[in-house]
């Protein structure tokens, strides 16, 4: 056997175990994801001290898990909301940014996340692969197999990653606000709001490289969902080649037109990695036989069709079939069969009885 078809019958094997387990594996890396999003969370530790006797409670794994478990059996509504409580209580010991960011996520969930919740969780998505120095990823996996409209979220991940560094170097308690208590932040949010506009402005400000990421992201969305959806051999896979190009491309001309400091030697080595897990990926979605290609053409009485057909290649392990040689006790005993009368030949002829003939009616006397 071939060693590509070997790959191919492992591969066939791995999909079938991963669709016969699929409600166990999607649970399990929805609990995984929260648990990642809730340790970062809850790490962050800077709570209102109206509220730190309630958190000094409940030790913070207990809490991770917890709201861990609550993300993976809970809608995508409700975890939003968990996700933006939770961030507002672990911010709360400056309640001027912790009202704003409050805000802010909300109005994301009202108008984004609430009526997009499998894109939604794509901002997720987005500083999860910052934080592991792959964010070249997103929009190859976001242009093969999200709509256009996706630029939306991930460039709201984008934005959300630029400004942690500016939320967490504002995460200073001002003396005016840090001993007003949550029952009072009605009467004091005129305040709060002239206090914190002048600072989160600035500090927005001085963080614009988000804007030229977002911008390079949306290009590479475009360009490999347009690609990867020609009538062409391998169009997908092109479209990924056609993605890192893009990607370092648009890196290179923000460093020399925009002044960007970005390390182009990194941004071309985590594109290499990028565009190899979403080709590995790529693989275990499908694998077609463009040498099978077929173009199919037919009309009716309004339309006319012309359709290309690619078959995939789908392998299945052969199958061992054992015979047993050595003959046994049932085998070895002669059939009993009752024995059949033998047939007569072609050229002997059957002698039969004549069947006697029924004498005529006795004939009425003359006169």
């Amino acid at each position: 056997m071939k060693p590509m078809e070997q790959i191919l019958i492992m591969r066939e094997i791995l999909v079938k175990t991963y669709k016969q387990l699929e409600v166990f594996i999607q649970p399990v890396l929805k609990f995984l994801l929260g648990l990642y999003v809730f340790t970062g969370i809850i790490g962050i530790g800077h709570v209102h001290p109206a509220l730190t006797d309630y958190a000094e409670q409940l030790t913070s794994t207990l809490v991770v898990w917890l709201f861990a478990l609550l993300f993976t059996v809970m809608p995508t509504n409700l975890s939003w909301l968990l996700i933006i409580i939770t961030i507002a209580v672990q911010i709360s010991a400056t309640v001027e940014l912790a009202l704003v960011v409050f805000l802010f996520l909300l109005f994301v969930f009202l108008f984004y996340a609430r009526m997009a919740p499998r894109e939604s969780f794509l901002i997720l998505f987005v500083m999860v692969a910052f934080r592991f120095n792959i964010p070249y990823l997103v929009p190859l996996l976001v242009g093969l197999y999200f709509p256009v409209s996706a630029i939306i979220p991930v460039t709201i991940g984008v934005f959300m990653h630029a400004q942690m560094p500016v939320i967490f170097g504002l995460m200073t308690p001002q003396a005016t606000l840090v001993d007003v208590e949550l029952t009072d932040l009605p009467t004091v949010l005129p305040e709060i709001f002239s206090s914190v506009y002048s600072t989160l402005l600035s500090g927005i400000g001085m963080s614009q490289g988000w804007i030229v990421t977002a911008v390079v992201f949306a290009l590479v969305i475009i360009l490999v969902h347009v690609a990867s959806r020609q009538a062409i051999d391998f169009a997908k896979e092109i479209a990924i080649a056609l993605g890192c190009v893009m990607t370092v491309f648009g890196f290179i001309m923000s460093v020399l037109v925009a002044d960007d400091t970005i390390g182009i030697g990194s941004v071309i080595w985590f594109t290499v990695i990028s565009g190899i897990i979403a080709l590995v990926i790529r693989f275990f979605d499908s694998v077609l036989d463009y040498q099978r290609a077929e173009s199919v053409q037919f009309e009716d009485d309004n339309n006319y069709y012309h359709v290309r057909i690619v078959p995939k290649i789908i392998l299945t392990r052969p199958k061992r079939t054992v015979r047993r040689i050595r003959p046994t006790e049932e085998t070895t005993e002669e059939p009993r069969t009752r024995p059949r009368p033998p047939r007569p030949r072609t050229d002997e002829t059957i002698h039969r009885p004549a069947r006697p003939r029924p004498a005529p009616p006795p004939s009425e006397p003359e006169v």
